[in-house]
């Protein structure tokens, strides 16, 4: 390996053998040694390959700027940059979407609040029903149970069919009332999310 430290008079000392750099057609690259000083050859010592280096020409004139090898930090770090600036972009083109939706679709905040209404009351009709289905079924399991503490009093197991009808009963009971429970979450999102609506109507066309 052919290398020249050149401290101060790199320029100097590189137009001191133009004609070998031309002749051999080889690239003259520059980096910095574990001493801080400045040294350039044909080829980079491994030890040198990942920092950043310089390439000149045959004149000592810097033609290109090779930068120095990434560390695993630093690519996961611009990783996770690219990734936040992704979701970021998602999120703005979601929200310029959801404002034109909101112009097109609706006149005055009035309508927001007439929709909103309609919503709630489609809703709490639906809870209501369920309402209605987990109170009888309480009331059908109770039945049942109270027949088959009458069978055990009396000395007898309860007849199957009665234990599968308490078994049927207790399943379709535990269904509605999570099935309620959907609703009213539902509905509380629902009216948050026109909440919501309304106040960025508010924004977009003040006054309404």
């Amino acid at each position: 390996m052919r290398k020249a430290f050149v401290p101060t008079v790199m320029a100097a000392a590189l137009l001191a053998q133009p004609a070998v750099a031309q002749k051999s057609g080889k690239t003259i690259q520059c980096w910095t040694d574990e001493s801080g000083r400045r040294a350039c050859g044909d080829r980079v010592p491994p030890q040198y390959a990942k920092q950043e280096r310089q390439v000149v020409n045959e004149r000592g004139l810097v033609v290109d700027t090779k930068a120095r090898e990434r560390t695993p930090q630093e690519i996961e770090a611009e990783r996770r940059a690219a990734e936040l600036d992704a979701e970021l972009k998602r999120r703005e083109e979601e929200r310029r979407a959801h404002d034109q939706f909101l112009l097109q679709t609706y006149r005055s905040v009035k309508d927001l609040e007439a929709t909103r209404s309609d919503r709630v009351t489609t809703l709490d009709a639906r809870i209501r029903l369920v309402g209605k289905a987990i109170a009888d079924g309480e009331a059908a399991l109770k039945s049942l149970h109270e027949q088959a503490e009458a069978a055990r009093k009396g000395g007898k197991e309860p007849e199957p069919k009665l234990a599968a009808q308490i078994r049927e009963f207790e399943k379709s009971l535990a269904e509605n009332r999570k099935a309620a429970e959907l609703l009213r979450q539902e509905r509380d999102k629902t009216i948050a999310a026109f909440d919501a609506d309304i106040a960025r109507y508010r924004e977009l066309k003040p006054g309404t």
